[in-house]
């Protein structure tokens, strides 16, 4: 036993001294998050959570590094580098919760992404053999499986044995106690456990290993039959669309994405047993595979560019055309590239996400806001509602076309785009808009839409209202509970809009 609690207590040295601004990434986040809940509801709550946020995504991000230097050296520079992107990272986030939008999150979660794919690649920019990127990879993935399980039942165990010393001692715990214990343990428990897996970092990740026979039965028989019925859908769905001659709805882009991405994965976890005569299967899928995406590819796009030929751009439906299009180019590298690697796949999707955020004019967020000052100026001067450049709020206009207008000033408003907004607001509303453009933002869609004093109600809701008030009026909205009657009410409302 006293072995056993030399040898974790020494891996346990050797891990703080190889890791130590993983370990200390994960440390600031843990405790910021506890702090955090600590200091709930109160003015510098949030300057605590920018901490937390920059501390999780250094994990990932120190970690990459690490990789990076075990091959190249350099770690010192390289962490100074990784450190000062944090820091940036930390100012960049706005220091009030009301300041924080949905721009933000977008931010974070594509760089959250992007980190984990760095750290996917970072170990092996150069020629090392591609068997040994799959095998690091594969490590990685193992490992973050088990160290889910191992979190998940240490977090479990400690958080059971102080609700039994709270319940049976009657010690009566604040109720914070719980989060705080999961958040800490979560994050640096979690991190220590990932470390402690992955020991001597990228020379014992990328050792060759036995395929896991686990993995092959996952793949084989249930990963890939999925995927065969899911193409299969999408086939019979494309052929609907063209036997009726009708554009595709925008969810399929998804359900595509959805397909695309789980293929490729699947492809890259039986991607060793290509060499095996003995797994053929694998060639014939990994070549019909590629194949099968081109005629989705143009469903795809069609079905991307109907909504952005609509609505115009906005982050989401940016970052999905820039998915499609970097599937499109792993398609066809994968297809006429001979000697094609696997580390395109992450290298690629990496390339895009970074010029999605920061290249110049055309970054998702620069052209969402182009777009929708466009599309606002169209549906003005389509309802003829601007007059000497101001919105005319006294004119007739759609309940849905007020509801679009006010949709488009909440999306341009998050973007600090107020001084475009204002040039359309009349002098009436002038001093009350600027008010609520830079301080009250949550009421800027309602104010837009109180603010047209005539707006025509849609022939569908008008017969809706009527049936409802008829019912009241009557006293019969009893009769309506039963699922019969509810049933009655919405094909009688079907027939009279269809009349």
């Amino acid at each position: 036993m006293i072995t056993k609690f030399k040898e974790i207590w020494g891996k346990t040295d050797d891990i703080i001294l190889r890791y130590p601004m993983v370990l200390t990434t994960a440390l600031i986040a843990a405790i910021s998050a506890v702090v955090a809940i600590e200091i709930d509801h109160q003015d510098n709550q949030f300057l605590v959570t920018k901490l937390a946020f920059a501390g999780c995504l250094g994990i990932s991000l120190m970690f990459g590094i690490k990789m990076l230097s075990q091959r190249i050296g350099k770690g010192f520079l390289l962490e100074i580098l990784g450190a000062a992107f944090l820091v940036w990272f930390y100012f960049y986030l706005p220091d009030s919760e009301k300041q924080f939008t949905e721009v933000n999150g977008f931010v974070i979660f594509a760089l959250v992404i992007l980190s984990h794919l760095f750290v996917s690649f970072s170990g092996f920019l150069n020629k090392k053999p591609e068997l040994n990127f799959w095998q690091f990879n594969k490590n990685l993935f193992i490992n973050i499986f088990l160290t889910a399980v191992f979190t998940g039942v240490l977090v479990l165990g400690v958080v059971l044995a102080i609700l039994a010393v709270d319940k049976l001692f009657d010690f009566n715990f604040n109720n914070n106690l719980y989060p705080k214990t999961i958040l800490f343990l979560a994050i640096s428990g979690s991190t220590f456990i990932f470390l402690i897996f992955n020991d001597k970092g990228i020379f014992q990740l990328e050792k060759d290993g036995s395929y896991p026979q686990i993995l092959k039965f996952f793949t084989q028989f249930v990963l890939i039959p999925l995927l065969l019925i899911y193409v299969t859908i999408l086939y019979f769905y494309a052929g609907k669309i063209l036997i009726n001659w009708e554009l595709p709805r925008g969810w399929v882009s998804y359900l595509i994405l959805i397909y695309s991405v789980v293929g490729i994965l699947a492809l890259l976890l039986v991607h060793p047993l290509k060499e095996e005569s003995a797994k053929s299967w694998v060639k014939v899928f990994s070549k019909i595979f590629y194949y099968t995406l081109i005629p989705l590819l143009v469903l795809l796009f069609v079905a991307i560019f109907t909504r952005i030929l609509e609505y115009g751009y906005t982050e989401p439906r940016y970052f999905v055309l820039l998915l499609a299009i970097w599937l499109t180019t792993v398609v066809f590298y994968f297809i006429f590239y001979k000697k094609a690697t696997i580390k395109f796949v992450p290298i690629s999707l990496f390339i895009f996400g970074v010029f999605a955020l920061i290249f110049p004019y055309v970054n998702a967020f620069s052209t969402a806001k182009r777009s929708q000052k466009t599309e606002l100026q169209q549906i003005l001067t389509k309802n003829q509602l601007l007059e000497k450049g101001k919105i005319n709020f006294e004119k007739a206009i759609q309940d849905s076309v007020a509801i679009e207008i006010a949709n488009k000033f909440q999306f341009l408003n998050e973007r600090k785009q107020q001084a475009f907004l204002l040039n359309f607001i009349p002098e009436t509303h002038f001093s009350k808009f600027k008010k609520i453009l830079e301080k009250e933002r949550y009421m800027v869609n309602s104010e837009i839409r109180i603010s047209f004093q005539n707006i025509i109600k849609s022939k569908e809701k008008m017969i809706i209202r009527a049936i409802i008030k008829v019912c009241f009026l009557t006293k019969e909205i009893m009769i309506f509970r039963t699922t019969k009657n509810l049933l009655f009410l919405a094909i009688l409302t079907f027939k009279m809009m269809n009349n």
